[in-house]
């Protein structure tokens, strides 16, 4: 395997060439740091608020701004490794999350907790940094394979890692399940030390800090709308100050990037069918599958007045992991036939079964088999076919000049999404409730809610330019053919 410039100005540095199982290796261990920081704290939150004396909305707030500060960095950080190099800024992030998690192990009071936990959202770049790197370095064949065994790792390790979890919450406490995580993400950082090359550019640029602080406020204060409205009250002035600094934030981007010499996206790129529509898609469709998958089937499950009434163990092991063990088998699928037939067309595929899936688990909500016979039919689309194409568009996709702008974005949009859908479904559900406790109207609501979402999501992707191998030869030096506008 040859490394390839695919950088403007910049030089390979061909002087390790590691094998592509080597190089996936590593890039799994990268993602699979930060992926663990979303499951396995789960668990840990009971045992947290007992230790630090704390409550349910601080220890959600703590993570809200690992969420924030993960969309932000994938956005900024991405950007800035295209001139200071993927697998620097891939260190540096794996770095934060350790100093992160560390904090978080040493923790004397919930403020060093909070504070730890926003740190460690700087790593929220890594997926970001992985796809990148596997398309600087792989041809467009092996790159979709390896794209799509990366992309699974969105849906977690299985459901592995929340047993795991609380098997060591009982036995060391909250503290051992985060220097668990600090010692697997030093197991990644010294692979990617070793394995990753190094593609450094020619020409160093400067930090677009003027869209960087905008983009950073727009998506904190709509995050903290989004995640927080439901404990604040969605008319309350802290909700509404949120979304609505926000929203103006987030409109006066374009106007500032229109004035800066190297913006994080170019204006005309980001209103092109290249991006805008990849973009909502990516929003819509985890807003609604997202939300629908990893928000309201498992507390559906779990009910006992309008659920399944199973305990977590047995609604995890039938509702949770699925979705993560079938999309991790069904995604190289996607990443061997993408190449053939289209990335587009591997998205169309899977967002229409999902719609279905969705569709039918609304309908019959209140079977068990049939919410198990949907978990596998998504686990499959949804997570193997649908979050593998996006990721792969996100990336081929973007302009020869600056790789990380559209990629980086892309990457937010994933969370961006699912925090809307689970803040619409949350609501939905709340209002539905009977004395306080939810009903099956409810969970019924929200997942037709999400089935909507997802269908508008699924409209929206006929706009994305299709792309397949071999239509339009690659434009940077050395690559075979790659995607392009059909």
């Amino acid at each position: 395997m040859t490394p390839v410039d695919r950088t403007s100005g910049s030089r390979a540095a061909a002087s390790r060439r590691p094998a592509t199982a080597w190089l996936v290796t590593a890039l799994l261990l990268s993602v699979g740091s930060y992926q663990l920081n979303n499951t396995m704290v789960g668990p840990a939150n009971a045992k947290i608020i007992e230790s630090l004396h704390t409550d349910t909305a601080t220890v959600g707030l703590a993570q809200t701004l690992f969420a924030i500060v993960g969309a932000i960095s994938a956005i900024v950080v991405t950007r800035i490794s295209d001139w200071t190099g993927r697998r620097r800024a891939l260190l540096f992030s794996l770095s934060t999350l350790v100093v992160g998690n560390v904090i978080v192990a040493l923790a004397p009071g919930v403020g060093v907790y909070i504070a730890g936990r926003a740190l460690s959202g700087m790593c929220g770049a890594v997926f970001a940094f992985a796809f990148l790197i596997l398309h600087d370095l792989l041809d467009l064949k092996t790159f979709s394979k390896a794209l799509a065994v990366i992309a699974a790792i969105k849906a977690g390790l299985g459901g592995v890692e929340a047993v795991v979890s609380g098997s060591i919450v009982d036995s060391f406490g909250y503290r051992g399940v985060f220097w668990c995580m600090v010692g697997f993400t030093l197991v990644a950082v010294v692979c990617v030390y070793y394995v990753v090359p190094e593609i450094t550019p020619a020409e160093k640029r400067r930090l677009d800090w003027q869209g960087s602080i905008v983009i950073a406020l727009g998506l904190a204060g709509l995050s903290l709308a989004l995640s927080q409205g439901g404990k604040w009250g969605w008319s309350s002035t802290g909700t509404l100050a949120a979304l609505a600094g926000g929203l103006v934030f987030l409109c006066s981007f374009p106007l500032v990037e229109k004035r800066v010499k190297e913006p994080l996206i170019r204006t005309g790129e980001l209103a092109s069918r290249k991006a805008w529509p990849l973009l909502l898609t990516n929003v819509l469709t985890l807003a609604g599958a997202g939300a629908a998958t990893l928000f309201v089937l498992p507390l559906l499950a779990q009910n006992e007045s309008g659920g399944f009434g199973m305990s977590a163990t047995t609604a995890a092991l039938l509702y949770t992991m699925p979705v993560s063990v079938v999309g991790f088998a069904f995604a190289p699928v996607a990443g061997t036939y993408a190449p053939r037939i289209g990335w587009r067309v591997i998205l169309l595929a899977g967002l229409v079964i999902t719609v279905i899936g969705l569709a039918v688990l609304a309908a019959f909500s209140d079977s068990s088999r049939v919410a198990f016979a949907m978990t596998l039919l998504l686990g499959a689309c949804y997570t193997g076919l649908v979050l593998t194409a996006l990721d792969g568009l996100g990336v081929l996709l973007s302009s020869a000049e600056a790789p990380g702008a559209l990629t980086g974005f892309n990457t937010a949009a994933f969370g961006i999404g699912a925090s809307l859908g689970i803040a619409v479904s949350s609501g939905i559900i709340t209002q539905h409730q009977v004395n306080g406790a939810a009903t099956h109207s409810g969970y019924a609501t929200a997942l037709w809610t999400c089935t909507g979402l997802a269908f508008l999501g699924l409209l929206v992707s006929f706009l994305i330019p299709g792309t397949s191998v071999g239509e339009v030869a690659e434009d940077r030096s050395g690559a075979g053919a790659v995607a392009a506008s059909r």
